[in-house]
């Protein structure tokens, strides 16, 4: 009787099999969707310039101040306080990162 060989890493189950075959219908999927998109698109004409909320972009560049705005206007709160932390130099930065890291560190051991 041939023994079959079983990997059991503690975290669920893992067959190459399996994932391969999960891998190729997700790759059949999205061919499928692809194939079912707008040909009218064409190279080189109008359909190719910015389009930006409903109007013809001229400077079609959105900043993050921008983007963010609502999550920047509901923390402000809490992130104004953290202004005055800022100093703009990278070596405050690591040291903080290594003061996190620390804590972080002991907490984990205790």
């Amino acid at each position: 009787m041939e023994e079959t060989i079983k990997i059991f890493t503690g975290h669920g189950y893992w067959t190459p099999l399996i994932w391969t075959l999960a891998a190729l219908g997700v790759l059949i999927l999205a061919i499928l969707l692809w194939s079912r998109g707008r040909r009218e698109y064409k190279r080189g004409t109008e359909q190719e310039l910015p389009f930006l909320s409903g109007e013809k972009a001229e400077n079609p560049r959105v900043g993050a101040p921008h983007l963010y705005w609502g999550f920047v206007e509901a923390l402000r709160p809490f992130l104004s306080p953290l202004r005055d932390w800022h100093s703009g130099l990278i070596n405050d930065y690591a040291a903080w990162f290594l003061v996190v890291l620390g804590v972080a560190l002991l907490l984990l051991v205790v």
